[in-house]
């Protein structure tokens, strides 16, 4: 073969290969991703006739493992945690969450997927008010059990997804503890607590993917008790926050 035979050979071979290697697919392996997290909180306690509200901003970290963001079908995973602090007027806030989701996608087009998840996880906060120097600490504790719906969007570099779903708190705690004065600890009712995240995973070919993404959650907690005062106390809590992390 001639040389000007080869090079035409290898040049068409070239402009065939370009195109495909520009829509190759994402991959579908898992993904670990570690970030930072950052999240408006507004507070509504009601007990009888009374009502009260107030706000708090919350930074912390989160990580999780899983395929829900890369998988186009069948098996769907993660498992993740995070933690948060706030701080307002020497009022502080902990919390920490773990969860696991297990799900099954199915695919819509090329493009489209979409998935039903179930799972479980506890949850823990700790809130520590500044009452004329003495030390109180209110201690929330929770197992709880969750379900959702799933959409996700594959674009050339990244996939958008959304989920809708509910966690239903299983059997909660709430112990309050007063210096000199010991501790007490009350059933909480089981609340169905309503969740809504929008993520973007970007990057997906390239060495360092990033993964960003919004949320918001309704979160109801009540005492289980007989008296007429504990049946009408509750605190309601609106969380909208943000979450931006590294992709491996």
């Amino acid at each position: 073969m001639s040389t000007r035979k080869l090079l035409r050979h290898t040049c068409i071979l070239a402009l065939l290969g370009a195109p495909l290697a520009a829509v190759a697919a994402p991959s579908t392996d898992p993904l670990f991703t570690f970030g930072l997290l950052g999240s408006y909180d507004k507070f509504k306690f009601e007990g009888g006739d009374e009502s009260d509200t107030d706000h708090l901003g919350q930074g912390g970290v989160f990580a999780n493992f899983g395929n829900k963001m890369t998988a186009e079908s069948g098996l769907v995973y993660q498992i993740g945690g995070q933690a948060k602090y706030g701080e307002k007027n020497d009022n502080k806030l902990k919390e920490a969450q773990a969860d696991l989701d297990l799900g099954w996608r199915a695919a819509l087009d090329a493009r489209n997927f979409v998935d039903v998840i179930v799972g479980g996880g506890y949850s823990w906060s700790r809130f520590e008010p500044a009452i004329n120097g003495v030390d109180v600490e209110l201690t929330n504790k929770s197992p709880f059990a969750k379900a959702a719906l799933g959409y996700n969007h594959q674009f050339d570099t990244s996939t958008l997804r959304v989920e809708l779903g509910a966690r239903r708190t299983l059997d909660g705690r709430a112990k309050l503890d007063v210096e000199d004065f010991g501790n007490d600890s009350v059933d909480l009712k089981d609340r169905t607590n309503p969740y809504a995240e929008v993520s973007l995973l970007m990057n997906q070919k390239g060495d360092l993917p990033i993964q960003a993404g919004v949320y918001y959650t309704r979160t109801e907690y009540k005492l289980d008790g007989d008296s007429e005062v504990a049946d009408n106390t509750k605190l309601k809590r609106d969380e909208f926050g943000v979450k931006v992390g590294m992709a491996f």
